[in-house]
């Protein structure tokens, strides 16, 4: 079995702190986090944590054993990407000069994304996807001049009925 992303869903009790003894668990065992998004929950004393992570089966497992081990963590769960509801947030500014306009709005118009602001020189542009459509957007724009960009990392939830807050079966 070769090296692959999951995605760790992270329920914690929304204490100050959980965040940074989250990443200083992976800082200390020399595993890089590709993308974390932090957010309450539907319940204010939760937090989630949604943690991208290249590695294998192994590294996964030692993962989750080494989370369930912090203070404050509930529960965790590794998410394959192809089987949860995931998307990610980006923010774009694009150079758009006179005729340049016209195909820019374009590609965001086939992108299903949306126009937030229109300087004299630069679109800056929201989208909202699954990591694979965000790359081939970014890509598309690229030829245009990209000036800076932001983006959030994967926010992901399990398919089907069962949350994070029901029992394993």
């Amino acid at each position: 079995m070769g090296e692959g992303k999951a995605i760790f869903s992270v329920l914690a009790v929304n204490h100050p702190g959980v965040l940074l003894r989250v990443a200083g668990l992976f800082s200390r065992r020399g595993f890089n986090i590709d993308s974390v998004v932090a957010c309450s929950t539907e319940k204010p004393s939760f937090s989630r944590l949604t943690i991208v992570v290249t590695g294998d089966e192994a590294t996964f497992t030692q993962l989750t054993r080494q989370l369930l081990k912090l203070e404050d963590i509930v529960k965790v769960e590794v998410l394959e990407p192809g089987d949860c509801s995931n998307s990610e947030l980006l923010l774009v500014k694009v150079r758009a000069v006179g005729a340049g306009r016209g195909p820019i709005i374009k590609t965001v118009q086939t992108y299903g994304a949306r126009v937030l602001d229109i300087g004299d020189s630069t679109i800056t542009v929201e989208m909202t996807g699954q990591t694979e459509e965000i790359d081939s957007f970014v890509e598309q724009l690229e030829r245009f001049g990209i000036l800076e960009m932001a983006r959030t990392g994967i926010n992901a939830l399990q398919r089907g009925d069962l949350t994070i807050h029901d029992e394993d079966k």
